[in-house]
């Protein structure tokens, strides 16, 4: 859904970006999440509160997100991943990785807090892990897809031009 316009020309007006650093910080926000599940409550919460910092601390000051830096820093300049330039509005996945910190944060909270509710600790980080697989795989970001047609069923005329 990158390049995915409700306008003409809609995405010569959208920056172009590179989706690589991006890509790897929901890779990594997978396999913490995955990790987290699989070594327990204890373990699991502590997993999920490094994933928050790394999105909504990283959202607003890059060193909190080591998987971006590591792309951006060591990755791509030694040549080991290339960048890829795409058209993307990134106002609302900005939104989105605030909002999975503070679901993460939540989780680790009720992990660490009140065990008798791990399965919904696990159930609200599932759901955010999907939406993030979903992104790193398709380009499809949930958030995006809901804040676009929520905009176009209510008649906003603040339609964002691209949904991705």
């Amino acid at each position: 859904m990158n390049t995915t316009t409700t306008e003409p020309c809609a995405a010569d007006e959208l920056q172009r970006y590179d989706v690589v650093p991006r890509k790897a910080h929901q890779y990594a926000m997978i396999v913490l999440i995955a990790a987290g599940y699989v070594a327990g409550a204890t373990v699991g919460a502590w997993l999920l509160f490094v994933a928050a910092v790394c999105m909504a601390l990283g959202r607003f000051w890059r060193p909190f997100d080591p998987f971006r830096v590591l792309t951006t820093a060591v990755l791509q300049p030694a040549g080991l991943l290339q960048p890829r330039m795409v058209h993307e509005d990134r106002e609302t996945r900005r939104i989105a990785r605030v909002v999975g910190g503070i679901v993460f944060t939540l989780s680790g909270v009720l992990l660490l807090l009140l065990p008798g509710l791990s399965w919904l600790a696990w159930t609200l980080t599932g759901l955010v892990g999907v939406m993030i697989l979903l992104d790193a795989a398709f380009d499809l970001c949930a958030l995006c897809f809901i804040v676009h047609h929520y905009a176009r069923l209510t008649g906003n005329s603040r339609v964002p031009s691209n949904p991705a």
